[in-house]
């Protein structure tokens, strides 16, 4: 039992609970190639009950009890604000957030979990801006209470939107600007890093459903996705004033994103590809559902 004791420990579980499933995602955190994937799975199920039953059994059938896990609030779950940094010492500064956003939030902020980090300063606002994280405490309670049921080592709670740092190809990109994009089913998130820190980060109505109507006659969807992308560039450039995006990385990567990446590298002047994820062994790749999770499980890993 030792041996196999210690073996779940040199892993990290990614869970992301969604509409309509659990996504989870299990990567190896030891010496040997940290970060690559053991295993991922959508467990389709219709509420949250559901969703942590259906966890439990998945971690049972794995034999994954004790093993350290990352859990992500779901963007309905908690608001992400933009704030001035409050010229206070560092001790103080969730104490200070929390006023700053006690207007904003439609509930008591006395009845909130608060978390904040720094956002780049921009060459026209020198600034500095915070991003502050605020969710009600009975919220952040049910998720605690929901992952320590199904027997796993709960290390923290995350956002969708910071967890892309967390990828190899940003962690390598030390001095570029590069783009990540991630699509759904329905909906698509832009992600644009500099010297591995997010600057802008973009969600989409247009995702894989959308794409995959596409036709040689109406490739008009990939004009909306393009403009979309070019806004948010132009936005980065403009704003920043730090040089151009020099690489987009795409993920999943299925018949309907190659055809989208090779149109949308007609109208680009950077390079396209699809985002690289390493798997143990015979692991079948990242389920698409579970990229989130996937980012997730990186968390406070170096790749």
């Amino acid at each position: 039992m030792g041996l196999f004791s210690t073996a779940k420990k040199e892993s990290q579980i990614g869970i992301d609970f969604m509409r309509d499933g659990v996504a989870v995602a299990q990567v190896q955190t030891g010496k040997n190639n940290p970060g690559d994937i053991i295993r991922s799975e959508f467990i389709a199920a219709a509420d949250h009950e559901n969703q942590v039953e259906a966890l439990k059994g998945w971690v049972h059938d794995n034999n994954l009890q004790k093993t350290p896990c990352v859990c992500l609030v779901a963007d309905d779950d908690c608001d992400i604000y933009q704030v001035e940094r409050p010229e206070v010492e560092d001790s103080e500064m969730i104490q200070a957030v929390t006023w700053k956003v006690k207007d904003l939030v439609n509930y008591d902020v006395t009845h909130a979990v608060v978390d904040c980090y720094p956002l780049p300063v921009s060459s026209k606002n020198k600034r500095q801006q915070v991003g502050v994280v605020a969710a009600r405490e009975t919220v952040i309670s049910n998720y605690v209470e929901s992952v320590r049921s199904t027997d796993l080592q709960l290390n923290a709670l995350d956002v969708h939107e910071l967890v892309g740092c967390n990828l190899r190809a940003i962690q390598h990109s030390a001095g570029q600007s590069m783009a990540l994009l991630a699509l759904a089913a329905g909906k698509g998130w832009l992600s644009v890093y500099h010297d591995t820190d997010l600057y802008v980060s973009r969600e989409f109505m247009i995702g894989i459903d959308q794409l995959e109507l596409a036709t040689s006659d109406d490739e008009s969807i990939f004009d909306a996705l393009l403009l979309e992308i070019q806004r948010s560039l132009d936005y980065f450039e403009s704003f920043y004033g730090i040089g151009t995006v020099i690489n987009l990385r795409i993920f999943p990567q299925l018949d309907a994103t190659e055809k989208m990446a090779m149109y949308l590298q007609n109208f680009s002047n950077f390079d396209i590809d699809f985002l690289a994820i390493d798997g143990v062994d015979d692991s079948p790749g990242l389920e698409p559902h579970c990229f989130h999770a996937y980012c997730a499980a990186l968390r406070d890993l170096s790749l």
